[in-house]
């Protein structure tokens, strides 16, 4: 294909900032060495937190 190189650079760098990003996300646990999750409390938390902002009608 005749693509010039500002035309590859264009394609190229944000497909590999993607794959960068995507690869970075996956892998976050272990670069921090936190683990991150969800639990009962949390969750029971967030449905109450979302019934009182439908009563005061802000969702």
């Amino acid at each position: 294909m005749g693509l010039s190189g500002s035309a590859w650079a264009t394609l190229l760098v944000p497909t590999f900032l993607g794959i960068l990003t995507m690869l970075l996300y996956g892998y976050w646990d272990r670069i921090t060495g936190k683990e991150y999750y969800v639990d009962d409390e949390i969750l029971a938390y967030d449905e109450d937190l979302m019934e009182q902002l439908k009563e005061e009608g802000k969702a």
